[in-house]
């Protein structure tokens, strides 16, 4: 299995109430944080009903369910599981499919190693939601045996007068090490990296291990002042001006060179797209990147060029 995403999700009216629910408790618009003391953070979404904070206890309650949701599926009780999820889920989901996919998530990743929360988001109330009530939405990461990329979150349900939280939703998103692996030696390592952090686009709040130190390989200057000097010298260029940064595509080398403007969080960055003839037919594409700025950004950037450009073909197996 080249990537693994599976999306446990309502269908039909469903899907619609998972999308609403998804709008309000994953950010979409700002969230507010808001911290009672100095040691716990609580962040709400806006549309809650105005000056409501979730206590202590009904965040430790809401973790106990979390965490018991997820002891089940690795246990393999996932009929005790399934039933923590809400009547509408479980109308959508049947025990039957859900035995067979909970078998087969175990059977590709062995034993779980850890799991962390990365970030809850709360709400009550909110007209963005089709039902009164308090939900959370739970942002975690994992590792497993045979998994060390993994993420995605739960959504969970507290109805009105209800005593337990329910399970409306969840997503899990990985690529198996075992997939990771031959990316890299097909493709190569930062070919590898590319999928998964393309891929992990879907986790919110997920942050996926760094690009290596340099991804400059293809690139035969120093610096981008170097490369730009250099290249606007070249003969038969051609150059033109995208979103603010300089384009200079020169032919005889099968080459494309953009670099950053003055005032970007890029900047100074120079990123090198380029085709190396394989036969007579095909060519094999290319691309590197200097980035003098700071390195969360030029990560970024590099992500959506090599994603923009076709550089990461990525296969979503349901």
């Amino acid at each position: 299995m080249l990537i693994s995403k599976e999306v446990l999700a309502m269908r039909m009216t469903g899907a619609a109430l998972v999308l609403t629910l998804l709008g309000a408790l994953s950010g979409i618009g700002p969230v507010l944080a808001q911290a009672p003391d100095a040691t716990r953070e609580v962040n709400i979404t806006q549309g809650s009903e105005a000056g409501w904070i979730p206590s202590e206890e009904l965040e430790a309650k809401a973790l106990a369910s979390w965490q018991r949701f997820y002891a089940l599926l690795e246990a393999g009780d996932d009929d005790a599981a399934h039933a923590m999820m809400s009547e509408g889920f479980r109308a959508q989901y049947s025990l039957a499919q859900f035995r067979s996919d909970r078998a087969a998530a175990r059977a590709i990743r062995g034993a779980l190693i850890t799991r962390d929360q990365v970030r809850l988001n709360w709400t009550k109330d909110s007209p963005a939601v089709p039902y009164p009530g308090i939900y959370v939405a739970i942002d975690a990461s994992a590792r497993f045996a045979a998994v060390d990329r993994f993420c995605g979150y739960t959504i969970l349900y507290l109805a009105p007068g209800a005593q337990d939280f329910t399970v409306m939703r969840f997503q899990e998103t990985l690529i198996d090490n075992a997939a990771f692996a031959d990316i890299a030696a097909t493709s190569s390592p930062l070919q590898a990296q590319l999928v998964w952090r393309l891929t992990s686009r879907s986790c919110p709040n997920y942050t996926p291990e760094p690009l290596p130190g340099t991804v400059s390989d293809g690139i035969e200057y120093r610096t981008v002042a170097e490369a730009r000097a250099a290249v606007a010298a070249r003969e038969g260029i051609e150059t033109k001006v995208e979103n603010g940064w300089t384009v200079i595509a020169h032919r005889a080398s099968f080459s494309v060179w953009s670099f950053a403007p003055e005032g970007a969080p890029t900047y100074p960055a120079v990123i090198k797209r380029w085709a190396v003839p394989n036969g007579t037919d095909n060519s094999a594409a290319s691309i590197a990147m200097i980035c003098e700025s700071r390195k969360s950004a030029c990560d970024a950037v590099f992500d959506e060029m090599a994603y923009k450009n076709g550089f990461v073909p990525v296969t979503f197996e349901k």
